[in-house]
C-alpha cells in the first residue's frame, strides 16, 4: 500500500479510537455492538445530554458520528458489527483537508487514486452491511 495512504489511515484510525473512547468515558455510552446499536441506543443517550458533555460535542448522523477531539476533527461510520476502524476515500480526504495534514496525497483525486489502487491490490477491502466502510486487510 502507498506509504502516505497508510499513514493517513493510521492517523484516521487513531482519531476514531479516541472519539469512541470519549463516547464511552465522557458520554457514558458503551461502545456500540453494531451500526444499528449506535443509531437506536447511543443516539438517544447523546440526545439526552444535548450532544455535549465534558467539553466535547458529538454530532451523530446515520450510522456514524462527528467529533472534534483536541483540535482533530473526525467523521466516521460504525461498521456492521460495531467496528470503529472503517473509512472510505471521501472521509480520508475530509480528514486530511479539515485537519490541515501535510501529505503528498493532498487532493481528493490523489487520495481516491491511491485508495482504489490499494483496493485493487487487496490491501483494503469493502466491509459488509450498510455504508461505504473499507478496512485494512490483515
Amino acid at each position: 500500500m502507498n506509504r502516505e495512504l497508510k499513514e493517513i489511515i493510521d492517523r484516521f484510525n487513531e482519531a476514531q479510537e479516541t472519539a469512541v473512547n470519549i463516547l464511552e468515558s465522557v458520554f457514558e455510552c458503551p461502545r456500540p455492538v453494531s451500526a444499528m446499536d449506535f443509531t437506536t441506543r447511543c443516539k438517544q443517550e447523546l440526545r439526552d445530554k444535548n450532544y455535549q458533555c465534558g467539553g466535547y460535542k458529538i454530532r451523530p448522523h446515520g450510522i456514524g458520528m462527528e467529533v472534534n477531539v483536541n483540535g482533530i476533527k473526525i467523521d466516521f461510520d460504525f461498521g456492521h458489527n460495531g467496528e470503529i476502524n472503517g473509512f472510505d476515500a471521501w472521509r480520508l480526504y475530509n480528514f486530511v483537508n479539515q485537519n490541515n495534514i501535510k501529505s503528498p496525497l493532498n487532493s481528493e483525486g490523489k487520495i481516491k487514486a491511491a485508495f482504489e489502487l490499494a483496493v485493487f491490490n487487496g490491501f483494503i477491502y469493502k466491509g459488509t452491511g450498510m455504508g461505504s466502510n473499507h478496512y485494512v486487510s490483515s
